[in-house]
């Protein structure tokens, strides 16, 4: 109980760190037509966790999928007090309690989503759960690129998460949706979302050179 108590109270400073420096960032987003507001399964990689989520702070209604764990208390608080109904459980298919409750918020018009290379990896690798999700629900999935111009790099973390320093420009990129048809391999469709999401990172990253 006390564990879980300093987990608390930690993912409230990083909160309140987050909406400090939030109010500094110049930001561009990019996407498609209609993206920004689609209720959607949005995803994107574990160590872009920060830049997206200031990016989509604006959006109303939103869920997102943090981890049971203790850890997860690092994540959920902050999310919670950026606007996010968050639900705690596994990304993964024997995540079943998880899932359904990501498909209620679906059905209720929330854009929904989760890091899906988290909550431990291995980085820049597509766990099927979000991709389970979409196929389901016959929501789209919208991938979402991220890059900063200038960032603190945790280099002891298992994804290498980002922290964009005060002032730092962030470009954001939503990229097409993608339907996955009810037939599908999911473990394809993995493989494409992974090839996805490293473009349109670096794409961001070429956007902040110009």
């Amino acid at each position: 109980m006390k564990e879980q108590k300093k987990y608390k109270i930690f993912g409230l400073l990083i909160y309140y760190i987050l909406r400090i420096l939030s109010k500094t960032y110049k930001v561009e987003k990019i996407s498609a037509k209609g993206v920004m507001d689609e209720n959607a399964v949005y995803v994107s990689w574990h160590n872009k966790i920060v830049p997206i989520t200031v990016i989509l702070d604006k959006l109303k209604k939103k869920a997102a999928l943090a981890s049971a764990s203790k850890d997860g208390e690092l994540i959920s608080v902050p999310l919670e007090k950026f606007g996010y109904k968050v639900v705690r459980g596994s990304s993964g298919r024997d995540g079943a309690k998880g899932l359904l409750k990501m498909v209620k918020f679906l059905k209720e018009g929330y854009i929904v989503g989760t890091p899906v290379d988290g909550p431990k990896g291995p980085v820049y690798k597509v766990k099927p759960g979000m991709l389970f999700l979409a196929q389901k629900s016959g929501k789209a999935i919208i991938p979402i690129g991220a890059a900063s111009k200038s960032k603190w790099v945790f280099s002891k973390t298992w994804d290498k998460i980002e922290l964009p320093k005060p002032f730092s420009k962030i470009v954001c990129i939503l990229g097409e949706p993608i339907y996955i048809k009810p037939d599908e391999d999911l473990k394809e469709v993995a493989e494409e979302v992974e090839k996805i999401l490293l473009n349109l990172d670096k794409r961001a990253m070429r956007r902040l050179e110009l």
